[in-house]
């Protein structure tokens, strides 16, 4: 089966192919934003309560800690990368916290598949060709419809399911591209790269990678400001998630508020939470450190810096800490430890399995 689910009505292909560069120019141009004024408003203890959402509709299936770590990394990476077996739940952890959030029948929640189908037979090239005009069409769509002024406070959430390390490349460095301080942009034809527009702020992208058919470490230039959360089979494998009722109103805007996009920011935010002393002994666990030794990954300013964003990100607009609200050191230091994992998994060599999944361990809390 072809993996697409169009939600817009009244387009057809043609249309889409000729006149969609000029409308996603235009749209971009100057990206819809949530503005400081907003997220003031909206700030509080929304964020603490889809925590409570998610752990309350997905929890048979995946550690509370697990969820925290994939919410987070929503909100601060690029995009998120989850590896693992065909069949652990990669797929329905996503679609399972679209449910929670947007709701099953928004139609904001848009899943494109991988092209393996269209390898099979003997006119794979022709099948092939239409996989990557449709797919690529509503890519480009969804990115257009989060862009518009009247969906500034909707989430969209963007599943690209299954793929292979060539076909993510073929999204996130043809379609995507990605600044040296994570910022993302699209990737259009006949632009250059300084006006290149912004993707949406309210668009969150995760990617499913199914080992172990990836024998080869990714990309290193792909990857460098993606998370990569590698899920266990003994863990995960028996992943289900039900039947939902429409989320609470508000857990959307409660998703694009309090969020730190710069080291900058999340410093200041950190010394306001942690104070400056709490903010210069953070730093890996222990255990963290010794498997980063052991893994032959230097724990560097750069990597330092990049995880703070993701500290400060698991903070609310209150202070309280979505990893423990009880204790913010302690919450700092869960998250710390989780986007570090995220950052340095694709850099180990993919054949050491047993450090790989003491490594994922840490994400499970």
């Amino acid at each position: 089966m072809i993996a697409y689910n169009f939600h817009a009505t009244n387009k057809d292909v043609g249309g889409r192919a000729k006149g969609g560069q000029g409308k996603l120019a235009h749209l971009f141009a100057a990206p819809a934003s949530v503005g400081p004024s907003y997220r003031a408003q909206l700030a509080g203890s929304g964020e603490q309560q889809l925590i409570s959402q998610l752990t309350g509709t997905l929890g048979a299936s995946f550690s509370r800690h697990f969820l925290v770590a994939y919410y987070v990394s929503l909100k601060t990476n690029p995009f998120v990368v989850l590896t693992g077996r065909e069949g652990v739940g990669k797929a329905a952890l996503a679609a399972g916290f679209a449910a929670a959030v947007v709701g099953a029948e928004s139609g904001q929640f848009i899943t494109i598949g991988s092209d393996r189908w269209t390898r099979r037979g003997s006119q794979s090239t022709y099948y092939r060709g239409i996989h990557e005009r449709f797919g690529a069409s509503q890519f480009a769509e969804t990115l257009q419809e989060a862009a518009a002024p009247e969906n500034a406070g909707k989430v969209y959430l963007l599943l690209l399911k299954g793929l292979s390390v060539e076909e993510l490349q073929g999204y996130l460095n043809g379609m995507l591209h990605v600044g040296p301080h994570g910022e993302r942009h699209i990737v259009l034809p006949g632009l250059a790269a300084d006006e290149q527009p912004v993707v949406p702020a309210n668009c969150f992208i995760t990617a499913t990678l199914h080992l172990p058919r990836v024998t080869a470490p990714i990309d290193p230039q792909m990857l460098r400001h993606a998370a990569q959360i590698e899920f266990s089979p003994s863990r995960h494998t028996d992943a289900h998630i039900p039947l939902l009722p429409p989320p609470p109103v508000g857990l959307q805007r409660a998703m694009l508020t309090a969020t730190s996009h710069t080291p900058r920011q999340a410093r200041a935010r950190l010394d306001a939470i942690l104070g400056r002393g709490g903010l210069k002994t953070l730093g890996p666990s222990a255990e963290l450190a010794a498997l980063l030794l052991e893994g032959g990954v230097p724990v560097t300013r750069a990597l330092r810096e990049e995880t703070l964003v993701y500290v400060a990100n698991s903070f609310d607009g209150e202070g309280q800490g979505l990893f423990d609200p009880q204790d913010p050191r302690r919450n700092a230091q869960l998250a710390y430890n989780a986007q570090s994992v995220q950052r340095v998994l694709w850099r180990i060599d993919w054949r050491r399995r047993t450090l790989h999944r003491r490594l994922a361990e840490v994400l499970r809390g």
